[in-house]
């Protein structure tokens, strides 16, 4: 077993498992493939929006920082591909059948954690991080009305303050780039699905 056979394997736990079923009855090059992977990777995205606005109520203007670890570790991940693929196929076939569409990919990702990044420091949105701690939390566990009182203002207080800190994100043009990031990742799915495999194919 090498590299490409343990990623594979790790891949299968995850949302990829369903990518896989899919492939295996309607094939790569379809038109189901291609909705799969278009949906999965808006739901990426927007993913990353959501980790910005709770980074932000956590650590204001740097809240950004969150959906960039995220970034990384996907950065991360596709180069362990890169590597597995060139291990197995050889430096040409593995940059084709990553970069063709990765590179469109990593650099839509990249555009939109940079968008997510100015939003959070041009936020003007303040507040305190009054949550309820987790001596609190722990002192009223044995009380389950108490408990489920606290956490329940909790939840409300960061359901408000994510709706505020999305609408102040959203006075920054973010929808745009939002729309903008979403056109390029439909695009570099469709390179995904019906380009690479033909370019892979032609130099193996």
């Amino acid at each position: 077993m090498d590299l490409f056979d343990i990623l594979t394997t790790w891949m299968l736990f995850s949302f990829y498992r369903i990518g896989y079923s899919i492939v295996s009855v309607m094939g790569f090059s379809s038109p189901v493939t291609l909705a799969f992977i278009t949906a999965y990777n808006m739901l990426s995205i927007g993913y990353l929006l959501l980790l910005a606005v709770l980074g932000y109520l956590v650590w204001h203007k740097r809240g950004w920082m969150l959906p960039f670890s995220i970034f990384l570790s996907w950065a991360s991940v596709g180069l362990l591909f890169f590597g597995a693929c060139w291990q197995r196929y050889g430096l040409i076939t593995a940059f084709v059948s990553i970069f063709t569409h990765g590179g469109l990919e990593l650099y839509a990702v990249f555009y939109w954690v940079q968008s997510l990044r100015k939003a959070c420091l041009n936020c003007q949105v303040k507040f305190e991080n009054d949550w309820s701690t987790g001596k609190q939390l722990l002192g009223s566990i044995l009380a389950p009305a108490k408990f489920f009182n606290i956490v329940g203002k909790d939840v409300k207080k960061t359901w408000n303050r994510s709706i505020e800190v999305l609408g102040a994100f959203g006075r920054q043009r973010i929808k745009r780039t939002f729309v903008l990031v979403l056109l390029l990742i439909s695009v570099s799915a469709f390179i995904e699905t019906y380009i690479t495999p033909l370019v892979t194919l032609s130099t193996m």
